[in-house]
């Protein structure tokens, strides 16, 4: 632990140039006693480390530091050809150059690591996707990469789940989300982070203005955030099974209280799993869709879009019945009734 910890170390500094012993014992979740210690260990391990006092002071590494690259280990060269993403490489416009690479890297290893590894990736297919999902359009995500990448402001047009038709929105990139096979575009909007889901953005127009991209953001703190706040949401997840033309319409129709995107599920045609925030709100969005919609899990929720049909089906009888024109009996022209 102690020695990846230094590598850490060594990494940060190559990175950010100078950091102060505060900074490095919160990044490290450590004490700054032992941040000190560990820099007294690289310094006696011949890493040319140095402290700067005074205001603006801090740790550095000596200008034109190089550390010396470590052959791999039989383990890491199974864990880079074997969890490698093609799929994430091509999705980014880089799939020949992600086989190039692993080609070039795979002949420079030595001969036993050379044929694990040809054994493991000749037995082993990673596809995220599996066999219902097809992947998503994705004809915004050179445009939005190259935002990114750029750091430069755009203008998106985007559609949310909920709206009926796309809006614009002027943010700031701050970085790129893959999750699972869906990409993610992670921007500051009004100042505010958010995610977008990339094969609803329709158009990408360039600002020519830097992003406002916080010196030292950590995209992964902020995905982990994200998620977790998004995993302590309280929330029911809910099984339905929707005739195909009419998924769009349920899906705009749950968004009000639905949280994340719908997931397929596996060996189901037609199924979706999604997360709400209220059975009760989801049971009045669809019971009006009838028969189109089947509701394979919770009970719960199956039993109040009975219950709120019942209800419905019983108000309308009674009114119907108020409403209902008084019969009177008709008597021949002249003749008084007694």
């Amino acid at each position: 632990m102690r020695a990846d910890r230094l590598l850490q170390i060594v990494q940060l500094l190559r990175r950010y140039g100078r950091m102060s012993a505060a900074e490095l014992a919160q990044r490290l979740e450590v004490t700054k006693r032992t941040v000190l210690r560990d820099m007294e260990s690289l310094s006696a391990a011949g890493i040319p480390v140095y402290a700067e006092r005074g205001r603006g002071g801090g740790f550095a590494l000596v200008p034109g530091f190089e550390p010396d690259a470590e052959q791999l280990t039989a383990e890491e060269a199974r864990a880079l050809f074997v969890a490698g993403g093609r799929g994430t490489a091509e999705a980014l416009g880089l799939g020949n150059s992600f086989c190039r690479a692993l080609h070039k890297l795979s002949t420079a290893l030595p001969d036993d690591q050379h044929r694990l590894v040809t054994h493991v990736r000749e037995r082993i297919v990673l596809d995220a996707g599996g066999w219902h999902r097809e992947p998503a359009a994705l004809d915004a995500l050179a445009a939005v990469q190259a935002a990114v990448l750029d750091d430069e402001r755009i203008r998106i047009r985007y559609r949310s789940r909920q709206a009926d038709a796309p809006g614009d929105r002027t943010v700031d990139p701050w970085g790129l989300l893959q999750v699972g096979t869906t990409w993610y575009l992670v921007a500051a909007h009004r100042g505010r982070p958010r995610s977008y889901r990339v094969s609803r953005i329709s158009t990408v127009r360039r600002l020519g203005e830097p992003s406002r991209r916080p010196p030292d953001l950590d995209l992964h703190q902020v995905w982990r955030q994200m998620r977790d706040d998004f995993r302590g949401a309280p929330a029911t997840e809910i099984v339905l099974r929707v005739h195909p033309p009419r998924l769009p319409l349920v899906l705009r129709s749950l968004a009000v209280t639905a949280l994340g995107d719908p997931e397929p599920v596996p060996d189901e045609p037609d199924a979706h799993r999604l997360r709400v925030r209220s059975v009760e709100g989801a049971a009045a969005m669809l019971v009006g869709f009838g028969a189109e919609v089947d509701v394979l899990a919770p009970a719960e929720l199956r039993d109040r879009i009975i219950a709120i049909a019942e209800a419905a089906g019983e108000h309308h009888r009674t009114a119907s019945r108020r409403s209902a024109p008084t019969e009177v009996e008709l008597l021949p022209y002249g003749q008084n009734s007694r």
